[in-house]
């Protein structure tokens, strides 16, 4: 017999996101609390202030990254938007997600189709995007299984890099048969709340396209691991464990993107990161690691959006009339 469920407001759905996702990083840190000993856990360190300044500088490019991405999707989606705009936009965008899981992707999409995209195109390049940034992860964090689960006997799963890796060459052998398979993928729970799928899997799409797409995506993945390893440095970690890292770093992005419970990702990404690498950095080091790598990602964001915000203003009042086109408060109140 299934149970009615009880009816909720969005301020009640808001809060129980976050408190599920605070208490699942409260559980990992008392988990990881005294363990791990003996890897030289001697405190907290804070990372070094050229770590610091290195992550928050690629992270911006990885915000730029995927600025140019989303305006390539607009443009295969038949729209067209300002790169000055488009930039305020997404920075504006990515922020909601911390208010509602993907829900920057999706305003993306509305305010995309206010400039050309029709309603199936913004539905199809919003799974598109969530495909690219899956699959691009679980290939990492797969091809890694032999160097952050060495101890489990489970080396083999790494085979598991097969599935994403094929998808990934779909894209750019055989476009049409892509964006096929991610329809199909839209059935799937994470995926279904994406709507008007149903007309959009004859979308004309060329192998230029996803070649340029997934190398942005690729770059955007590469550049934030790049900062991930400068502040995994910077609270004493060699770059010899570059593999565990690498896997661990992908593996908790592949969650936090799964985990539609968690606004933004936070903490099922953390958590996961911080069990991957606590036998290797001991458990205060990689808790100041993860916390560190989501303060200065949101940082970048920040920074990013205020760069964003001026070049906007700078542009409005040479063109007065592109004013109107700045409508992402209407996406984001109505995000589908």
């Amino acid at each position: 017999m299934r149970l009615p469920s009880l009816p909720m407001s969005p301020a009640v759905r808001f809060v129980l996101r976050w408190a599920v996702s605070l208490g699942v990083f409260v559980v990992v840190a008392l988990a990881l609390r005294g363990r791990f000993t003996s890897v030289a856990d001697t405190g907290v360190p804070w990372p070094t202030p050229t770590s610091i300044g290195l992550t928050v500088v690629l992270f911006v490019v990885a915000n730029e990254i995927l600025v140019r991405a989303w305006l390539a999707l607009v443009d295969l989606g038949h729209g067209h938007i300002d790169r000055q705009l488009g930039r305020w936009v997404w920075s504006k965008s990515q922020l909601a997600r911390y208010a509602m899981a993907m829900a920057q992707v999706a305003s993306r999409a509305v305010v995309a189709r206010r400039h050309g995209m029709t309603a199936s195109m913004g539905a199809i390049t919003t799974l598109l995007e969530v495909v690219w940034y899956t699959c691009i992860n679980g290939l990492l964090a797969a091809a890694t299984i032999p160097w952050w689960l060495p101890e489990t006997g489970l080396t083999w799963a790494a085979w598991f890099a097969v599935l994403p890796g094929l998808v990934i060459a779909l894209a750019v052998v055989s476009p049409r048969s892509f964006v096929q398979l991610a329809v199909l993928a839209s059935r799937l729970p994470v995926l279904n709340r994406i709507e008007q799928l149903g007309r959009a899997a004859d979308v004309d799409i060329t192998r230029q396209q996803t070649l340029h797409l997934t190398l942005l995506y690729t770059g955007n993945a590469l550049v934030r691991l790049a900062g991930f390893l400068a502040l995994y440095v910077g609270v004493g970690g060699s770059l010899d464990d570059i593999l565990r890292v690498t896997g661990a770093f992908a593996l908790g992005h592949l969650i936090g993107a799964v985990a539609v419970f968690a606004p933004g990702g936070l903490g099922p990404r953390e958590g996961v990161t911080a069990l991957a690498l606590a036998p290797v950095i001991g458990g205060g080091p990689v808790l100041m690691l993860v916390g560190a790598t989501r303060l200065f990602e949101l940082v970048a964001e920040l920074g990013y959006a205020a760069f964003a915000r001026w070049r906007w203003s700078a542009y409005v009042e040479d063109h007065p009339d592109a004013a109107d086109e700045d409508d992402m408060r209407v996406a984001l109140a109505d995000p589908g």
